[in-house]
């Protein structure tokens, strides 16, 4: 008869303590749910992390109801076994919606960085491109201000060359002249028109060297 009064007993205290524990359980499941709202709609506060260390703890609380359906009366067995049925399927529901979640946020993140380095590499060729191109121009312009240097050294040059010829032309009339007058004249002018070939290859080779600079530069 003692043993009946005490398995009845421990029945009743293990009824309360599911009794007690099923709301409870119920009502941290909604505080999960409304986190992950609060999550999914951009709140800083929340961290899907918390959330899913409170899931583990109801896990292992399911667990422990679980056991203790087992210590039930048959006749409320199947109730409470329903009941914690219903928890683990909204457990369920929950911990689905919150993996969803994060690898939608971890997909957005990729996306995002990846943009990110794109528009950043992009940025960086451009710059590159710029920069390429002021040291091309610059380069550019250095060798058109030497080539215009060099065209302008040729140029004066080539004067100079003219304005002798024209000198030693004028001298030479005067030296024929003379000659003439001494009768040397005829073997003088073949010395004059070999100096006049000299000179004439001299002017040449300066705009041949000229030229080559030029390309050589260029």
């Amino acid at each position: 008869h003692l043993d009946q009064v005490d398995l009845q007993s421990h029945s009743e205290d293990t009824m309360i303590a599911i009794s007690e524990l099923l709301p409870e359980e119920k009502r941290k499941l909604h505080e999960l749910e409304q986190q992950l709202i609060e999550l999914e709609r951009g709140n800083a506060t929340i961290h899907a992390s918390d959330i899913y260390m409170g899931l583990n703890e109801v896990t292992r609380r399911l667990d422990h109801l679980d056991s203790l359906v087992l210590k039930e009366p048959k006749v409320k067995r199947d109730d409470f076994r329903r009941r914690v049925h219903h928890l683990r399927t909204t457990y369920s529901h929950i911990r689905g919606s919150l993996d969803n979640l994060v690898r939608r946020k971890d997909r957005s993140n990729y996306d995002s960085n990846r943009r990110d380095l794109f528009a950043e590499a992009n940025r960086n060729i451009e710059a590159g491109d710029i920069e390429a191109e002021i040291a091309e121009n610059g380069s550019l312009n250095r060798t058109g201000k030497m080539l215009n240097e060099y065209i302008a050294i040729g140029q004066e040059t080539m004067s100079n060359l003219a304005s002798q010829k024209e000198r030693l032309k004028g001298i030479q009339r005067k030296a024929f002249d003379i000659l003439n007058s001494l009768g040397i004249a005829n073997t003088l002018m073949k010395v004059v028109e070999g100096r006049d070939k000299v000179d004439k290859w001299i002017v040449y080779g300066g705009m041949v060297l000229i030229l080559v600079i030029i390309v050589l530069v260029w």
